[in-house]
């Protein structure tokens, strides 16, 4: 379980076998309190830790995590949002965030201020239920607000501090973000559907 409150890392090398990749992130933040074994998310991704030297955490990712998330799009020397599992002593400071990526999604439009960026971003159709104005998402494993819904966009207010300490600078009209979507939704969904099953 995460919140989406993340911080920085970099990828140091990327070593693909048939099976998928070893990732390699250059993460000194996080490398002295992390065992072998470990979760940790990802750009939203949770990952398993299977080596540790140094400053350098290494992930073995799946094909099928290659596969469904921006994972395929690393390239060795970018910046990667990192986050360590919410502790049972710490404090809830996003929301709940599984590291279960549900979709990428492609940013349509960003305009850049000094007080706010405010990025569009453009949500599978088939996830747009799941969207609510003022309710949570995680975009690259970042925990975030939706500022205004239209149709399937949605849009999101992004203060420099965020901007500053996450990879969110560096996206560019037409990338592609990880999107997990509030998971309190995705189980009143469930609740629901049963419900009108059981009523037929």
């Amino acid at each position: 379980m995460f919140t989406g409150i993340v911080s920085d890392g970099f990828i140091i090398s990327i070593l693909p076998d048939e099976q998928g990749w070893e990732l390699v992130l250059d993460a000194s933040k996080f490398a002295t309190i992390v065992k072998i074994g470990d979760s940790v998310a990802i750009d939203g991704a949770c990952l398993s830790v299977i080596k540790i030297e140094g400053n350098h955490l290494s992930f073995y990712v799946s094909t099928e995590s290659i596969d469904k998330t921006i994972i395929k799009n690393y390239l060795v020397g970018a910046k990667v949002n990192i986050e360590l599992p919410m502790q049972p002593t710490g404090y809830l400071g996003g929301h709940y965030v599984l590291g279960h990526v549900d979709a990428t999604a492609k940013v349509a439009k960003i305009i850049s201020g000094e007080k706010a960026w405010f990025f569009t971003i453009a949500v599978p159709e088939q996830f747009v239920k799941y969207v609510v104005y003022k309710g949570s998402i995680a975009i690259n494993g970042i925990s975030l607000t939706i500022n205004k819904v239209i149709e399937n966009e949605i849009e999101l207010c992004i203060i420099p501090v965020t901007i500053s300490k996450t990879n969110l600078s560096l996206l560019r009209v037409g990338d592609s973000v990880n999107i997990e979507f509030d998971i309190l939704a995705k189980y009143t969904e469930q609740l629901l559907n049963k419900r009108e099953i059981k009523d037929v």
